[in-house]
């Protein structure tokens, strides 16, 4: 897949990793800092307002600024708020305040980077199989470093040192920073023949407008949104159904969530080939569906070992969705507006994380423990059936068709 995409690559594990255990260690800073719960989650929920405040305005300047730039400048603005946090720590002066605001521009950080980051992966790899495998790869490093080996190590480092996790994710998004840096080649955006720039909002609009307009995106955003809708739930409410059905103590439980990332991991590595043997509008329909029958299953049973093989399961599907389901996205987006059109989506998918967990507790507390996780689950494949149509192979295939001849060559100078 060539140079480029090597550090690229090399740039999301280490990044990633400083992310899992920043994950692990602003919490229990927090603890340490304050009692009160309502803090204490503000804290853990800072990370993700910025998508909501600035992810639309953060796809439209990507699209305007070198895409290389922006993932440098972001890595750089979050060596310096860590760096600032680790002192602060080190010096006594940490408030839970102070973590509120370095867990808010961190989260504005990882908006610049992620959308960019996505922007150039079809510059920086071309061909549709070459793709997916690269997102195969960058999906694999983020689940390892976020989720299975990130927020142990950061637990482990804040044991021997407050200050220690913030220091080796300050460093972490260092090593991001130099490879990034070294990627050579033009990531700007796509000559344009307008004369004059057109307002921020207006170029908003234009990319939601057009990921609105476009059948097969539309339909892939809004059934994100659903299957976020339902992941929110079913995490919100997983602790009861461990202790209350399960009979899982603590570590039953750890292990429990630890199963969804294993299961992730595994799915990432086999993405690509699962994409060689079934196409993409058959695989999000039979993923979607084995992730609904699975969130049902873990509602009904009262195993454990059950339990774990569905949680495994929806982390496989999961993974095997975003990792084939995001390649699509990158190819049918236009060069000109690909960071306004996935910021967009990306927006859209998170409007059901919000509500996911309210809902959740509503028919837990009216219908029983097992409703949200029964309803979730058949809601989802509902949604996979009734979408059929806008998300068929041949819907898939002739928008990607129209994609491929109006789209120009990428640089071969980058592979």
């Amino acid at each position: 897949m060539g140079s480029s995409f090597n550090k690229v690559w090399v740039a999301t594990i280490a990044s990633s990793l400083g992310d899992g255990v920043q994950m692990a260690a602003l919490p229990l800073l927090a603890v340490h800092l304050t009692s009160d719960p309502l803090l204490i989650g503000a804290v853990g929920a800072i990370g993700t307002l910025p998508w909501f405040l600035f992810g639309l305005p953060a796809g439209a300047l990507v699209d305007r600024w070198d895409r290389r730039k922006v993932m440098l400048r972001a890595d750089l603005v979050r060596i310096v708020v860590l760096a600032l946090l680790a002192v602060a720590v080190l010096t006594d002066q940490a408030s839970i305040g102070l973590l509120i605001v370095a867990g808010f521009a961190l989260g504005c950080g990882d908006i610049f980077f992620d959308i960019a980051a996505q922007a150039v992966m079809p510059v920086v790899v071309s061909g549709e199989r070459a793709l997916i495998r690269a997102n195969s790869r960058i999906s694999a490093a983020q689940i390892n470093g976020e989720q299975l080996t990130g927020p142990p190590l950061g637990g482990a480092l804040f044991s021997l040192s407050q200050a220690l996790p913030f220091v080796g994710n300050a460093i972490s998004f260092l090593v991001s920073a130099v490879f990034v840096g070294s990627l050579k080649g033009d990531f700007g955006n796509a000559p344009t023949e307008e004369p004059t720039r057109k307002n921020l909002r207006a170029e908003v609009a234009e990319g939601l407008r057009w990921l609105l307009r476009h059948r097969v995106l539309r339909a892939l955003a809004g059934t994100a949104a659903i299957g976020n809708l339902v992941f929110t739930a079913k995490m919100a409410l997983l602790v009861l159904l461990a202790k209350n059905q399960l009979g899982l103590g603590d570590i039953g439980y750890g292990l429990l969530l630890s199963s969804t990332a294993v299961g992730a991991f595994i799915g990432s590595f086999m993405s690509s080939s699962i994409s060689k043997k079934i196409q993409v509008g058959s695989m999000r329909c039979v993923g979607m569906t084995v992730e609904g029958l699975a969130v049902v299953g873990l509602g009904l049973t009262g195993s454990p070992w059950v339990a774990g093989a569905m949680m495994a399961t929806i982390g496989f599907s999961m993974s095997v969705q975003i990792v084939i389901v995001g390649a699509l996205r990158q190819r049918l987006a236009p060069p000109e507006i690909r960071g306004r059109v996935m910021s967009a989506s990306r927006l859209i998918s998170l409007m059901g994380a919000p509500f996911g967990g309210i809902l959740g507790g509503y028919l837990a507390a009216e219908f029983g423990l097992k409703a949200p996780f029964v309803m979730g689950g058949l809601l989802m494949v509902a949604v996979a059936l009734v979408t059929l149509p806008a998300l068929s192979n041949r819907s898939i295939q002739e928008a990607t068709e129209e994609a491929t001849t109006l789209a120009p060559e990428p640089d071969a100078a980058l592979k």
